[in-house]
């Protein structure tokens, strides 16, 4: 009776063993890959707050479509009648407003839109009923906490991108 007690516990300590040398093994595995979904949805949480931005300014350029583009130096001193202004007034607090790049880029039509003076309060550039596209890029290397390329064993590496992809708005301009 006894040798089988003793060998009844001596199985259970072996497996309780084998366990903690499985979870050893398996748990690096398990925190890397909760690291990079945290990294994913950092990124992901601020390029839907830069969408959702952009999306902002697009109502508003096409609302007011007599306004010069601005420069994306700083939010500090830029002009109140500028495009670039309504990009710092809409800042999401996920994002620094100094690695946002913002620009009028070419549309469909092959013209690109951009008015750098006005003309007796005008901006000649910029007719009602015309595409203006405007695109928003985004580095997010002040959000990425992990490495920027490494290995999961022999077969995975991993990426992470230093620039959200570029995210391109059109809006069609209202009557002045």
């Amino acid at each position: 009776m006894n040798a089988s007690l003793r060998h009844t516990k001596g199985t259970a300590r072996r497996q309780r063993a084998q366990a903690l040398v499985e979870l050893a093994l398996v748990m690096p595995v398990l925190v890397g890959i909760i690291a990079v979904l945290l990294q994913f949805g950092i990124l992901f949480v601020a390029y839907l707050s830069l969408t959702h931005e952009m999306r902002d300014i697009g109502r508003w350029a096409a609302v007011h479509p007599d306004t010069i583009d601005g420069t994306s130096a700083s939010c500090t001193n830029t002009s109140a009648t500028d495009l670039w202004r309504q990009v710092c007034a809409n800042v999401p607090s996920v994002v620094d407003p100094t690695r946002i790049t913002f620009s009028v880029v070419q549309g469909a039509d092959g013209q690109t839109r951009t008015c750098t003076a006005l003309v007796g309060n005008k901006c000649s550039n910029r007719a009602a009923g015309v595409e203006l596209r405007m695109r928003l890029v985004y580095d997010a290397s002040s959000l990425i906490y992990l490495p920027n390329n490494f290995r999961l064993g022999p077969f995975l590496q991993v990426a992470i991108p230093t620039t959200l992809p570029a995210y391109d708005y059109s809006v069609m301009v209202e009557q002045h």
